[in-house]
């Protein structure tokens, strides 16, 4: 199994790279819709990009783990600057749809290749992301360090290097060495341009800055730890630094990992959960409860763009009255939150915010009390369209925040739940749409003749239409279908129920 796994993995990579010159191509023109998002990441990403596609030159396709590798520590070498993980996210998830839009476009290209592609893009998230949401875990591995007592240890801090300075995440004090917890919590919330600064701060606010106390500093991956010791006339060695270093990367790779299988078993659960259903109505009620019951919401409503209209219609709602949800029809270009956010939508990326107000209708926010809100985009990869969205909350006027961890899992069933619709598109309009305005009596009455075997001149004949006429007709209703001929036509019309 973990062979293929591995053939699956080097597929993938070997993809990307076959798809390196296409891909730089629309990379460039995709980098100026970009900036407006960040600046320095774009910029720091396109240079992480240009040599990601280095081993193309020699025809050499390398470990997809190495590969992963080499690229986090070109980007540490590189960038002082902990990178901004949900900004990350966003943009790696871009790249990926990038690659998808570009297989769809390739004819040769199979569902294996979509795949191939997603598994390299997902070990990406696993290797170099989804690690933060940890401050707490840092306080009780200081702890488990000063437990120890392979050092005089008073105090440790953790030290995150941000954009501009450094910022301390947690202190933690020695029982032989305890602090007023307001001098802690001071001491925690320090920023300083240069980390020799913070060391000399957080020594003068706990009063352990003896003369000649050492404070020493360790390196591990993104976090600083600074550890203030007891006076002593015996040196720390190298190999005790390398101890302490062991355990913090230990603690960081344990949670790393828990966090890694957590997400992809909700993901399984969500999938397996959808693969259940039968039918267009089982669907998208399977895709509203999924949402809420694998992840930490509590309401969820669904939404799917009909394209013969224009509009974005209710299709299901969970724990929020789905009658009332199915009644919402509207005109999606003149929502606040598809003007503004249609960038981001359309590149999968889920989206949060602190007041639901700023992005829908105030009757909307009225009638269901929202607050904070996440706005999940149903995407479908394997086309690059965008077909839908579902609006998720924790309850009637509840405020909430959002993990990176979450947001990024809400990617993969927003994928998920996109492949489903997608593939039961047309009888799920049919069922919640409008099915009258997909097709007017008199084109409804061509197609049923086309159906039934009828040439256009006997159509016409039939509707006492001219040949003509008829033509239009079925040009019509080809675009409305978007349908391959009037045979595709047809068939498209019977599976929708609009004729029979």
């Amino acid at each position: 199994m973990e062979h293929k796994v591995e053939q699956l993995l080097q597929r993938g990579l070997s993809i990307i790279f076959q798809l390196s010159k296409p891909f730089l191509k629309e990379w460039k023109e995709v980098q100026s819709t970009l900036k407006y998002r960040k600046d320095s990441l774009v910029d720091e990403f396109n240079v992480i990009i240009q040599i990601a596609f280095q081993p193309v030159i020699n025809d050499q396709i390398p470990n997809v783990d190495s590969f992963i590798l080499s690229l986090l520590t070109e980007w540490q070498k590189r960038f002082a600057s902990k990178y901004d993980e949900n900004e990350s996210i966003s943009l790696l998830t871009t790249i990926e749809n990038m690659y998808h839009k570009l297989l769809t476009e390739s004819k040769s290209s199979t569902f294996l290749d979509h795949q191939a592609v997603q598994s390299v893009f997902s070990r990406i998230l696993d290797q170099t992301l989804l690690t933060r949401d940890i401050v707490d875990g840092n306080e009780k591995w200081v702890k488990n360090i000063i437990a120890t007592n392979l050092l005089p240890i008073k105090w440790i801090a953790v030290v995150n290097k941000e954009q501009e300075d450094y910022r301390v995440d947690c202190v933690v004090c020695s029982e032989q060495n305890q602090v007023a917890s307001h001098l802690i919590e001071m001491s925690s919330g320090l920023r300083a341009s240069q980390i020799d600064h913070l060391s000399m701060a957080i020594a003068r606010l706990l009063g352990t800055n003896s003369e000649g106390d050492p404070i020493i500093r360790i390196h591990c991956l993104n976090d600083t730890l600074l550890i203030g010791l007891q006076n002593s006339d015996v040196p720390v060695t190298d190999h005790e630094i390398e101890f302490v270093r062991g355990i913090y990367l230990r603690q960081l790779k344990l949670d790393h990992l828990k966090s890694k299988m957590e997400w992809k078993d909700a993901s399984l659960l969500f999938l397996q959960h959808l693969l259940r259903s039968r039918g267009a109505d089982e669907a998208v009620k399977a895709i509203t409860k999924g949402l809420v019951e694998y992840m930490p919401f509590s309401r969820c409503a669904l939404f799917m763009y009909n394209h013969y209209e224009g509009k974005g219609i209710g299709v299901s709602g969970y724990n929020v009255s789905s009658p009332s949800v199915l009644q919402i029809k509207e005109e999606i270009f003149k929502l606040p939150l598809i003007k503004k956010y249609l960038h981001s939508l359309n590149h999968s990326h889920p989206l949060y915010f602190a007041n639901a107000a700023h992005v829908l209708p105030k009757k909307y926010v009225q009638e269901y009390k929202l607050k904070s809100i996440v706005v999940l985009p149903i995407f479908v990869p394997t086309k690059s369209k965008l077909i839908g969205i579902a609006l998720l909350d924790n309850g009637e006027d509840s405020q909430f925040d959002v993990s990176t961890h979450t947001l990024t899992t809400l990617i993969k069933f927003g994928h998920y739940a996109g492949e489903l619709l997608f593939s039961l598109r047309d009888k799920t309009l049919q069922q919640f749409g409008n099915s009258h305005g997909v097709l007017t009596q008199r084109e409804k009455e061509v197609l049923k003749l086309i159906a039934e075997g009828a040439t256009i001149n006997e159509a016409a004949a039939i509707l006492h239409l001219s040949s003509y006429t008829v033509r239009d007709y079925v040009s019509i209703i080809i675009q409305k279908l978007a349908a391959k001929n009037r045979t595709d036509a047809a068939v498209k019309a019977l599976k929708m129920n609009l004729i029979s």
